[in-house]
């Protein structure tokens, strides 16, 4: 089994609920962490689902504030990742690693 360490998601969290990530057919996706950063002088808020499942619902980023979810969630082929903030769109990193 072949690993290769990757970026399923880096950018500005969209308003809308948005799929940033499918898993490969004949893969797998382990999702090891979810970083992100507000740098607006308001209140940020970011959601993420796996496959539909909340992982994070609508977590509240203060001004100039940090996120880090540290993780271990497999997603299999066909599964998506999907993330949705709010007007003042926070920057956010998720890694991991797929599996062949």
């Amino acid at each position: 089994m072949a690993a290769t360490p990757m970026n399923f998601y880096r950018g500005h969290v969209p308003p809308e609920r948005t799929v940033v990530y499918t898993v490969p057919e004949g893969q797998q996706a382990i999702v090891t962490n979810i970083v992100s950063t507000n740098d607006h002088a308001s209140a940020a808020s970011l959601a993420v689902w796996f496959d539909g499942f909340p992982i994070l619902a609508n977590v509240g980023i203060a001004s100039k504030g940090v996120l880090t979810v540290e993780m271990n969630q497999v997603l299999q082929a066909g599964e998506t990742i999907e993330v949705q903030g709010n007007a003042y769109a926070a920057a956010t990193h998720i890694s991991g690693v797929e599996v062949v």
